[in-house]
């Protein structure tokens, strides 16, 4: 079964009009990335306790810390990351989930592939303390980090050969690396934990309406049909970028609705 999850924060900086759209669209999860406009590794104790006064009444949890751990540069202190692993741990277990979105390092200079030592030490370093937290941690690719491919991204999961460290699938961001999506899937197939969903327009870094682009929304759906999933809406119909989007309610509504579609077409469960 798929669970529809979703970046609440593309709605709306406001938290509290966040969960009003999401209650409206009849969404219980969503993946938590930031709130009033700050960035979830930057959220104190207050805030955190207070979006959690505002989703338990509502009934919404929280599918995934979507941090941007890794969106860092390879040539800085290791430490830095760990410490802010630390942090995205403590949150998810706040939240009573046990998933953490990370990534996979730039450099400054020269091609990132060129580190691979230090980014597999360094990744291993990060699932060996989330084995220890009991969390997930969920690789996703992004332009100009290790694992910007679908080679690079199956190659860190089958190097860690853990538990604890998986593959988010994002369709469009593979579209817009070059790749065909549903070879990019093939090639992950075996270490994609969790789906992330924009459908990639095939040009100029615009989005369209899932199974209305060129990221084969459908039969990407259609290759992870029997594993039970947390698939998490992120349109970006009205803005993409490096460390966010905005998509207009009516707009994130209609994305909402054609992915539940095409679940039914399918004949996938959803909830």
């Amino acid at each position: 079964m798929f669970t529809i999850t979703g970046f609440a924060d593309e709605l709306d900086k406001d938290f509290e009009v966040q969960m009003r759209y999401w209650k409206e669209m009849g969404l219980s999860w969503f993946e938590l990335r930031s709130a009033w406009g700050i960035n979830v590794m930057d959220l104190t104790d207050e805030h955190i306790h207070r979006i959690k006064s505002i989703i338990d009444p509502l009934g919404v949890k929280v599918s995934c810390i979507g941090s941007p751990i890794g969106k860092t540069f390879i040539e800085d202190p290791p430490e830095n990351e760990m410490r802010r692993l630390e942090r995205a741990s403590f949150l998810a277990h706040f939240f009573g989930c046990n998933r953490v979105r990370v990534f996979s390092f730039y450099c400054r200079s020269g091609n990132i592939l060129d580190h691979r030592e230090e980014v597999m030490r360094r990744l291993g370093m990060m699932s060996d303390y989330a084995k220890d937290q009991g969390i997930v941690l969920l690789h996703e690719n992004e332009a100009h980090i290790y694992g910007e491919k679908s080679k690079e991204s199956a190659e860190i999961a089958a190097t860690l050969r853990s538990d604890h460290f998986g593959l988010v699938f994002d369709p469009a961001n593979y579209s817009v690396a070059g790749e065909d999506a549903l070879d990019a899937e093939k090639t992950m197939h075996p270490y994609i934990s969790y789906v992330h969903v924009k459908d990639y327009a095939g040009h100029d870094l615009d989005m369209s309406i899932p199974g209305k682009g060129v990221s084969r929304i459908p039969e990407v759906f259609d290759c992870l049909r029997d594993r039970d999933l947390f698939i998490s809406m992120e349109p970006h119909l009205d803005v993409a970028g490096q460390f966010g989007g905005f998509t207009a309610p009516d707009k994130y509504a209609a994305a909402v609705k054609a992915v539940r579609s095409i679940c039914d077409k399918l004949g996938i469960r959803w909830a």
